[in-house]
């Protein structure tokens, strides 16, 4: 994120505007001061109780919503409808990392109180996440997107369990939905 401020000198105007460009919080040119906003955390980003956030490597989710009975998802004119029910799982997901990461969605599970693991409904994904970026897409170190991870399950079925991966291949870390 860069901040692009200008400085004028007196009114003779013998002097030309500068630009001052800040990135993280070194300013290229101290002719203006610029107050540089930090990058929030996860935490910082949403008020959440105790128990509803995690972190497996360098990926840190905060979960803000959970809805499920959704029947169908995607544009009025070509819906897609669930096989039981969509349940949805609104998050915020930060890359604390160095390097770009995905949070890739075959390695995530939805869990309900018998102990059953659901994949993502992957197609629904898609049209959950339609933003720019979406949670879909790269992550930037550093950066956070937000976006929703549904999962298609029986109906009647209410996740009590989000399991975040890093990659298809980690042990996981559970993030309580209740």
């Amino acid at each position: 994120m860069g901040v692009v401020g200008y400085a004028v000198a007196g009114r003779g105007g013998e002097t030309p505007p500068s630009e001052t460009v800040a990135t993280g919080s070194v300013a290229l040119d101290s002719a203006a001061p610029v107050d540089v906003v930090p990058t929030p955390t996860v935490a910082q980003l949403v008020v959440l109780p105790a128990g509803r956030r995690a972190a497996e490597g360098t990926l840190s989710v905060a979960v803000t919503k959970t809805e499920c009975g959704v029947a169908e998802v995607g544009p009025p004119d070509l819906p897609l409808a669930a096989d039981g029910e969509f349940c949805l799982v609104s998050m915020a997901v930060q890359n604390t990392g160095k390097e770009p990461r995905l949070l890739d969605p075959g390695a995530q599970r939805g869990l309900d109180g018998q102990g059953h693991a659901y994949r993502v409904a992957e197609q629904a994904a898609v049209f959950v996440n339609d933003q720019d970026p979406s949670l879909l897409d790269e992550i930037p170190a550093g950066a956070i997107r937000q976006g929703v991870v549904p999962f298609d399950v029986p109906k009647g079925t209410r996740l009590t369990g989000f399991l975040l991966h890093k990659s298809p291949y980690s042990t996981g870390v559970r993030v309580p939905l209740s």
